[in-house]
């Protein structure tokens, strides 16, 4: 009867061992899950609680100066328009900025795009800016973070910035640029490499 009564305390025990163990796991499983939705409502800026009041795919918007000339061409996969709050996402944007003659410039490419309607466009994801004209100073601008003002062509990054141009590249955290100047300037921490020509296995300078 004693070796009976122990062994039934020690089931006992172990039963409520494994029920506590499952319902950590559970409790587990539930922050777990509460997580990853958060996470992926964060990570995708996309996600609106509004009504989407239009929509399309495979777009193409124009966008003009006050004198009639073609400033911007933007194309995207898709697009959604949020009337109430005044606002556009495109999903994988395609950028190109002209010249006062009409000639192609620069070409920006994002994951995703916003157009307010202060004429700002916000980029977000993989942001890559390259000039198609082999003349200016840098080539190309890569970030994962960018605000165009479309009236103005001004870029502003608070992320991350690399800057691509003949024999140099140049990183900081924060940048201001200006297509239509073509000029670029890194604001904090910044680090360039330049690249001498000339010299035998090209030396650089930090």
């Amino acid at each position: 009867m004693f070796y009976v009564s122990k062994l039934l305390k020690k089931n006992k025990k172990y039963t409520f061992i494994s029920i506590l163990l499952i319902l950590i796991i559970i409790f587990l499983s539930f922050i777990i899950k509460k997580s990853l939705i958060m996470f992926n409502t964060s990570s995708h800026p996309l996600i609106q609680h509004d009504i989407c009041t239009h929509r399309g795919n495979d777009v193409t918007i124009n966008v003009y100066s006050k004198t009639g000339q073609l400033k911007f061409k933007l194309t995207a996969h898709r697009i959604q328009h949020f009337s109430n709050q005044k606002i556009t996402w495109f999903i994988c944007p395609s950028i190109t900025a002209f010249d006062n003659k009409n000639i192609p410039k620069w070409k920006i490419i994002a994951n995703q795009a916003k157009l307010s309607c202060e004429k700002t466009l916000h980029l977000y994801g993989y942001v890559y800016i390259n000039h198609l004209i082999h003349d200016g100073y840098f080539q190309s601008i890569i970030t994962n973070q960018a605000t165009i003002n479309l009236i103005t062509q001004d870029i502003i990054s608070n992320e991350k910035v690399i800057i691509h141009g003949h024999y140099f590249y140049s990183v900081g955290m924060k940048m201001y640029a200006n297509l239509h100047t073509q000029t670029a300037k890194l604001i904090d921490s910044t680090q360039t490499c330049y690249e001498i020509q000339h010299i035998q296995n090209n030396a650089y300078l930090h």
